[in-house]
């Protein structure tokens, strides 16, 4: 698969999503798959390289200092990217995604997206990040302009999933880790002789409000250990003055810095408690691989951070923001070496189900449920599944609404609001009894003879315990007569169009073989949705002809509408597709008959997938149904 990763910054591995970026190409790589990335920074072999965006210097001083910059969207560049592309993958939410999902909507390219910047690491910087009004305002504004496009987001952790829920993001969430890189494992080093009787306490992150160094600080200053621990804040950020300021009181002066790969590496095999400090995080990379490499964890437990479930017990959490709880968990752990070793190599452990390799496959996967819906989703018409007014075909399939044969209306009827849709009176039952009796002999005696009628697939129906949605292509004057044979054995209702209940004595006859009218007035057709919604969750059948119009001896499954799938979405139940499909007699009988023979196949049933998306889910069960139709016409 060739893929394009597309994010503003990638060269410098300075924040946990440019390193995210970095390791997922790699890997993809690894995996066989071709990537290309767009981006800002030096131009290499795979790379499409745009500008930064001119800030002002202020707004520029402290975007830097987050590790960030803004890459300016360049039209050329973004489209040769895109047309390369198999699959697009957007990675932030900022001025170059949004064009290059413009792009990639236009030129027809697949695309997913990943949630990687959570609104309270911008409210943070501007000190609003316990507004909770704000942040509403940002994952709105996130949603509107970007994310609402996307069939599939990548959330790093169950946390943020449910923040997006919450924010009523209705894309489906795929809960993927970003991974440990496999150099972070149990690994411990010697200290140096300058270091041999100090503790080092490490955080990692950038030096930022939301990150909380400040309360780490403090609780060092409060521990019985202080004058023995050096404290080591491994980042950058628009903090660092306030933090070198406030840290004086410290007796070791704490370490403030970038620290590379290799070198955090080597720092971690030497430290000997993680703090996690955060009020805001949606993963923290950082902690995963700290513990991974053998480290007990001290984590806030911060109700807008995920970071909180990486702690196997209580030890390892304290109360978010307050330093005399953090400093009574250090030193907990500083006092218990032996049960501190203990508990290293548990959490070594726990670190190998975020293998960065397991986490890149799951990715894949994403991006091969994006590639299936795209595919299908452009084999038809878009999600409204609208009709076209002469039959015209689009994307391979055709859409019908205009009736092939006019019936004899002469008849006034109307749904009226005390309209009974399923009457319990006895002699109506026992009525509907007798002619489907005599319906089901004139099938067996006449017209499976004449019109050759042969079913197959009986034992699917058997799958069905309860309720169920049914569903058949719609190609014969009596096929309603042979599904209800084959139905003989449940309880069935057929909604037809309220203009059949027009027609002299036929309306009696279908309403006896359970016939009902589908209203042509909106409160009639809300009451009569809330009836036949009834009618399934009691363990009935309920049959429609979703391609609507008659169309005498079609050949294929025309385009759908959507009513009978949302019915089985709302319910619960399966849907059971059945096809009519034609075959040529032999012998005597195939020169003798005008007409081929019929052959009614029963599929298996199809159940509504999860979903949070009523309309999502819907669309994925008609494709999926018309797809097994479409297949069992033609083979």
């Amino acid at each position: 698969m060739k893929i394009l990763l597309v994010i503003d910054q990638y060269d410098r591995g300075n924040n946990g999503t440019t390193m995210t970026a970095q390791r997922l190409a790699h890997t993809l790589n690894a995996h066989g798959h071709e990537v290309r990335v767009v981006s800002t920074g030096n131009s290499g072999n795979g790379k499409y390289l745009v500008k930064e965006y001119f800030l002002p210097p202020i707004v520029h001083h402290i975007v830097t200092k987050q590790g960030m910059v803004f890459a300016k969207p360049d039209e050329e560049v973004l489209k040769e990217a895109i047309g390369w592309a198999d699959l697009v993958h957007f990675l932030l939410p900022f001025w170059l995604g949004i064009r290059g999902l413009h792009i990639a909507q236009e030129m027809g390219v697949p695309h997913t997206a990943a949630f990687h910047v959570q609104p309270e690491n911008i409210t943070y910087t501007l000190h609003l990040g316990r507004q909770k009004n704000v942040n509403a305002w940002l994952y709105r504004f996130f949603w509107d302009n970007f994310y609402k496009n996307f069939r599939h987001i990548h959330c790093p952790s169950t946390f943020i999933a449910e923040e997006l829920k919450a924010n009523h993001y209705t894309a489906k969430l795929h809960v993927i880790s970003n991974g440990v890189d496999p150099d972070f494992v149990y690994r411990k080093k010697k200290k140096s002789d300058k270091l041999k009787d100090k503790f080092i306490v490490l955080m990692i992150g950038r030096l930022s409000n939301e990150k909380r160094q400040d309360v780490l600080i403090d609780a060092i200053a409060k521990s019985r250990y202080e004058s023995r621990i050096q404290l080591v804040l491994a980042g950058q950020g628009l903090k660092y003055g306030s933090y070198r300021l406030r840290s004086q009181k410290l007796t070791n002066k704490p370490v403030m810095r970038f620290f590379s790969h290799e070198q955090l590496v080597n720092l971690l095999s030497e430290t000997d408690v993680y703090v996690h400090a955060a009020d805001a995080e949606i993963e923290a990379i950082s902690c995963i691989e700290a513990f991974s490499s053998g480290i007990v964890p001290v984590i806030a437990n911060s109700p807008k951070s995920a970071t909180p479930q990486f702690a196997l017990d209580e030890r390892s959490l304290f109360q978010a923001g307050s330093s005399d709880d953090l400093a009574a968990k250090i030193d907990y752990w500083l006092s218990e070496p032996a049960e501190r070793a203990r508990m290293e190599v548990e959490y070594s452990e726990h670190g190998k189900n975020f293998a960065l390799d397991g986490c890149v496959r799951q990715m894949e996967q994403m991006f091969e449920e994006e590639l299936r819906d795209f595919h299908r989703e452009n084999r038809r018409i878009e999600n409204c599944r609208k009709f076209t007014q002469e039959g015209k075909s689009r994307d391979g399939v055709v859409y019908e609404e205009k009736h092939l044969i006019k019936m004899w209306t002469p008849l006034h009827f109307k749904v009226r609001r005390n309209y009974n849709f399923f009457p319990a009176n006895p002699l109506f039952i026992l009525g509907g009894g007798l002619i489907r009796l005599i319906i089901y002999l004139l099938v067996a005696l006449i017209i499976k003879p004449i019109w050759g009628l042969k079913i197959e697939g009986k034992e699917n129906l058997k799958a069905i315990k309860g309720g169920a949605v049914t569903v058949c292509n719609h190609v014969h004057l009596l096929d309603c007569i042979m599904v209800s044979y084959v139905l003989r054995s449940r309880n069935v209702c057929f909604p037809t169009l309220e203009s059949n209940f027009r027609i002299p004595l036929i309306r009696h006859i279908i309403r006896l073989l359970g016939a009902i009218p589908i209203p042509e007035s909106k409160q009639g057709f809300k009451r009569f949705m809330e009836a036949t919604r009834k009618w399934v969750q009691n363990g009935n059948l309920l049959h429609y002809y979703p391609e609507v119009v008659l169309h005498p001896y079609y050949q294929g499954i025309r385009g759908f509408k959507r009513g009978a799938f949302l019915t089985a979405c709302e319910t619960g139940v399966p849907v059971l597709p059945m096809v009519i499909s034609y075959r040529q007699p032999g012998g005597l009988i195939g020169i003798l008959k005008r007409r081929p023979c019929l052959t009614l196949k029963i599929l298996p049933p199809v159940y509504p997938a999860e979903s949070a998306n009523k309309r999502q889910q819907t669309v994925e069960l008609m494709d999926t149904v018309y797809d097994r139709m479409n297949t069992a016409y033609w083979n």
